[in-house]
């Protein structure tokens, strides 16, 4: 990103004027489906850049029991049309329906939380020639807001703080220009604490410190970003269950990376963890549903737990470089024997 260049969320919030594509590009016109059930504050900046970059023939909606406005802010648009799915209980089942309404040659599937940068649908349609169905990369834009759980953390954490004067008179002095860089937190409480005086947290207010890519001088490019969900029990079975269940029912393992394999296997062994089901239940749909992942699911012995568990040590790894070795070995060891456990007791 360039000094110049402007910030997605700029983007987001800018305010953009309406721009139907289909009025100039008619003949290059699909239809666009899109599953709701809810959507966020940026729905209609994502609707128009859809109908900016998109020559829509007609925005179909799935209406899974919209619990927001996300219906009236779409009718406001052009050329919806919205299906009734209430009655549905997947996603798929969804998808299905929406794609057997469209009438178009060429369609495209979109999340309710996506916004189109200008050239994708340009790019996308010069790829029709070598696929049938296709995607793209992603680029992640996070907009969470979370509370920082630091009132038993000895480390100050800054962004904003409030001072006298007089505590700083012996601390200024020891400041050279030199190594006080993302440490400032850590090094003036301490300082200032040294000098005599007192230094705490007030936690009956905060401040909202925005974490976002910035221009510098320095190359600081975000890699990744983790944001850990408190997540009810039965959403946890649920996303668990439908992803491991949807994997084995309609796919083969060998139509499979290992990755998939391993991650089905992950969230069946969280399954039996929570309560959610048993590995005997499991196995035994498995069994009636497409025995061929019995000999994934119900894998033991060395061969199976060695390839799992160096998955896993690949995964510490990483997890050593982002978060330190103590939280890492931590999770990670517990994570291995759980594993190890369930290979154990699933046949």
């Amino acid at each position: 990103m360039t000094a110049e260049s402007q910030s997605i969320f700029a983007e987001y919030y800018e305010g953009a004027p309406f721009v139907d594509r289909f009025q100039t590009d008619s003949e290059l016109a699909v239809d666009v489906v899109i599953p709701v059930i809810h959507t966020n504050e940026l729905w209609r900046a994502n609707l128009l850049s859809i109908y900016r970059e998109i020559p829509v023939n007609r925005l179909i909606l799935g209406d899974g029991g919209c619990i927001d406005g996300s219906i009236d802010i779409a009718r406001e648009f052009p050329r919806v049309e919205v299906l009734d799915h209430r009655d549905f209980t997947s996603l798929g089942y969804s998808i299905r329906h929406l794609i057997e309404a469209i009438r178009t040659e060429w369609f495209v599937y979109l999340h309710s939380d996506v916004y189109l940068p200008p050239g994708w649908f340009a790019a996308m349609c010069a790829r029709r020639k070598d696929y049938d169905w296709f995607e793209c990369d992603q680029r992640i834009t996070v907009l969470a807001e979370y509370p920082l759980e630091t009132p038993n953390v000895e480390r100050a954490f800054s962004g904003s703080q409030m001072g006298r004067k007089a505590a700083f008179e012996k601390v200024t002095p020891l400041v050279d220009d030199d190594y006080l860089y993302r440490n400032e937190d850590i090094i003036l409480a301490k300082l200032v604490t040294r000098a005599g005086f007192r230094y705490g947290k007030a936690s009956d207010t905060f401040h909202f410190h925005q974490v976002m890519l910035k221009p510098s001088r320095w190359r600081r490019n975000v890699q990744r970003v983790d944001i850990h969900l408190d997540i009810s029990r039965d959403e946890e079975i649920r996303a668990h269950d439908t992803f491991a269940r949807g994997i084995i029912k309609y796919l083969s393992p060998t139509e499979t990376s290992p990755g998939v394999r391993d991650s089905v296997t992950s969230a069946i062994l969280r399954l039996v963890e929570i309560g959610g089901t048993t590995h005997e239940d499991f196995r035994g749909w498995v069994r009636r549903t497409n025995p061929e992942w019995l000999s994934v699911v119900g894998k033991r012995g060395p061969s199976a737990s060695s390839e799992l568990i160096g998955t896993y040590l690949i995964a510490i790894g990483r997890m050593c470089r982002d978060f330190g070795p103590w939280w890492t070995m931590k999770h990670a060891m517990r994570r291995i024997a759980q594993l190890v456990t369930f290979q154990r007791k699933a046949t």
